[in-house]
């Protein structure tokens, strides 16, 4: 941020003459906030005269003399930098011989862009192909449809009508990293570029906005001019506005929306978006917005974002990198699809039934929280699965085919488990009700899924004589198996049958499949289902037993294998 500042002499002290302080009176600087606050002298004190504040920090600012200032260029000469060659450029090119890659394809090299190789930071240049190609469509700016202006010092945009004239049909529109100043400069943008479809505005540190809704004259900073411009009519085409790392807050988001009423993606990334009372969308606005992105914003408390849950068409969110712990409580967002809350501070899994109140969400992206590391990340997933009905994608990979019984089933067991070892109790001796009591609290989907999928650790019901109660113990123990092959040296012989206790360990089974059938252990994998139309379910667990996984006496347990190329597959089918 720049102005002209007169320096006025300190206060007279002994040690100063008066001759020297009308010297250091007549001079002119500038007084600077630095976007990087660390290079700067001071925070616009200096020897105890204040010139200037400073919002950055005490080292952020600095006195500079008005001939080592860079106040910027327009954008025609940043186009000219950027695209076009100087005629020394042009008439070097032209002398020498022109260059060939090994298609026979003309190249040149920018002696400007290379690459730095690790090991022995050589530079490495960089071969352009089809250049010639390239200048001659940028030389017909008329025709261009996307311009990028990076980290040029583009502070000024010309006069009325001559951007719109130079580039009439340009729809993509980058001026990241430059020195724009004032938010009249962007509504000019999109006067001059009725047909722009993207906006790109990262970097720029812009005054603060006018209530887009109030505006109906800007400063054309260049001639001074004052001229008429709704602002909601002069984005009406524009798609995509990207505001990364501008120092915005909520209140200035809330004052620009209004311009930007049409848009379908806002990136907000890297702002300061703490003040979330003034957080405001005025009716009919964003009303066809389908992406945002509040990434890297110190965001704590998911429920600043409330006012954007009734937008009718929002489907992506993205969340991540920020501070958030819970998501708690909240309404609407019911056409969000697709949530990514990576790097944040979840460390509880109960979030992911939080993030079942999306009603839609399809698609989901939890990676780098703490409870990753606390839980691990195969039953993070598994849990995320169980608790959103309808979500087809974890962490950017599609579910499979049983992968959403398979994840409900192990949930439903997990609960269980956690439970008894919360209260100290065996899986043949609890309390049920009082079980309900904690799945209430910590995990409500569980009698949804003990209705669907059943008690995976049934009580035994008390007996009036005790030996009936030995028996019908005895008689729980036992788990009949028909193994039948389903390919291999046995296929067509008459099943095999044995019978196991509940507390046979999978570890044991598969080591009994392997002998039985002649195939290395390695190979052995055991599938089972509850009903013949249901999905195989893989007991991969070689320490748990048959009551991990539910599997009770029933009249007989069918064992079904075959042999594959690389396994042996023992499937078990309860009748």
């Amino acid at each position: 941020f720049f102005f002209l500042m007169i320096r006025r002499p300190p206060r007279s002290t002994q040690s100063r003459s008066s001759a020297a302080s009308d010297v250091y009176k007549r001079q002119i600087y500038f007084g600077v906030e630095w976007d990087d606050p660390t290079i700067g002298k001071h925070d616009g004190s200096v020897e105890g005269f204040r010139y200037f504040e400073t919002s950055n920090g005490p080292t952020s600012g600095s006195l500079i003399k008005p001939e080592k200032a860079n106040l910027g260029i327009n954008i025609f000469e940043g186009i000219l930098l950027k695209y076009f060659k100087t005629p020394e450029e042009q008439t070097k090119h032209d002398e020498k011989d022109q260059k060939l890659d090994q298609y026979g394809r003309p190249f040149e090299i920018d002696e400007n862009a290379y690459f730095e190789t690790i090991r022995k930071k050589h530079k490495k240049m960089v071969q352009f192909v089809g250049f010639d190609k390239i200048w001659k469509q940028i030389n017909n700016l008329k025709e261009i449809r996307a311009i990028s202006l990076f980290n040029l010092k583009i502070s000024d945009l010309g006069p009325e009508d001559a951007l719109g004239m130079v580039l009439p049909k340009l729809s993509i529109l980058s001026l990241e990293q430059n020195l724009l100043y004032s938010w009249d400069q962007i509504y000019f943008i999109g006067k001059e570029l009725p047909w722009l479809d993207s906006l790109q505005l990262t970097g720029n540190n812009l005054e603060k906005p006018k209530n887009a809704a109030e505006v109906t004259q800007i400063t054309v900073p260049l001639t001074k001019n004052t001229i008429d411009v709704n602002p909601r009519e002069a984005f009406r085409n524009l798609k995509t506005l990207i505001l990364i790392n501008m120092k915005l807050t909520w209140e200035d988001i809330s004052n620009i929306i209004p311009a930007f009423a049409n848009i379908e993606e806002l990136v907000l990334c890297k702002n300061h978006l703490y003040d979330a009372e003034n957080l405001k969308i005025g009716e009919g606005d964003l009303q066809k917005l389908l992406f945002l992105n509040v990434e890297e914003t110190g965001l704590k408390n998911f429920a600043d974002l409330q006012p954007f849950s009734p937008l009718p068409k929002l489907d992506r969110l993205v969340i991540s990198k920020n501070e958030l712990q819970k998501l708690g409580q909240f309404t609407g967002f019911n056409s969000v699809t697709q949530l990514s809350a990576e790097n944040n501070l979840f460390e509880d899994p109960f979030v992911l039934h939080e993030m079942s109140q999306f009603a839609s969400l399809r698609s989901l992206r939890i990676l780098h929280n703490p409870f990753i590391q606390k839980f691990g990340i195969a039953h993070i997933r598994l849990r995320a699965i169980a608790e959103n009905k309808l979500i087809q994608i974890v962490n950017g990979t599609q579910l499979g085919r049983y992968d959403r019984k398979d994840s409900e089933i192990y949930y439903l067991r997990s609960t269980f488990e956690e439970y008894f070892k919360i209260v100290n109790r065996p899986h043949y001796d609890y309390d049920f009700e009082d079980l309900m009591k904690y799945c209430d609290t910590n995990h409500p989907r569980i009698k949804e899924l003990i209705q669907k999928y059943g008690n995976p650790y049934e009580l035994i019901k008390d007996q009036d004589n005790s030996q009936q109660k030995s028996q019908s113990t005895q008689k729980q123990s036992v788990v009949n198996l028909k193994f039948i092959a389903g390919s291999g040296p046995l296929v067509g012989k008459d099943p095999i049958k044995k019978k196991f206790p509940e507390s046979t360990t999978i570890g044991w089974l598969k080591n009994f499949s392997s002998k039985t059938f002649k195939i290395p252990q390695s190979k052995v994998v055991l599938l089972y289902h509850t009903e013949p139309k249901d999905p195989f379910i893989e007991l991969e667990e070689d320490m748990k037993d048959f009551l991990f996984y539910g599997i009770r006496t029933v009249s007989y347990t069918h064992l079904r294998a075959h042999e594959t190329p690389e396994h042996l597959v023992c499937r078990l089918l309860l009748e």
